[in-house]
């Protein structure tokens, strides 16, 4: 997790599912990248490739665990997709965020982040 580059940027997260940054009032996700390309091409996802999450709508943040597949942060708002039991499309929905195949503590610490930052939104 760094936080150089963007101005009020406080955290963000780079992993095949593209980056997130934290910002004091929103979540920006923005999906991209060869791991990304390959998951539409192949399972015909079609996801978003740019979503922003308002912190002041965010009501929960989900760690989601598979005991095979790799973990991802989940955000819930009004409005946002229900989760639909399929892992992959899941993970890449757009309140969905999929960070590491193997580390999984960046994606924690950005949970707590997220979680924080919310509260003072």
């Amino acid at each position: 997790m760094t936080t150089a580059g963007h101005a009020g940027l406080l955290a963000q997260i780079h992993g095949p599912g593209g980056c997130l940054m934290l910002y004091p009032d929103r979540l920006h996700m923005v999906r991209h990248g060869p791991w990304f390309t390959a998951i539409n091409l192949v399972f015909h996802l079609e996801r978003e490739m740019e979503t922003t999450i308002l912190l002041r709508r965010l009501t929960g943040v989900h760690v989601v665990r598979s005991l095979l597949l790799v973990q991802f942060l989940r955000f819930t708002y009004a409005g946002c997709p229900h989760p639909s039991g399929h892992y992959l499309r899941d993970a890449f929905a757009e309140n969905a965020f999929l960070a590491s195949f193997v580390d999984n503590r960046p994606l924690l610490a950005l949970q707590h982040a997220v979680t924080a930052a919310a509260e003072r939104a």
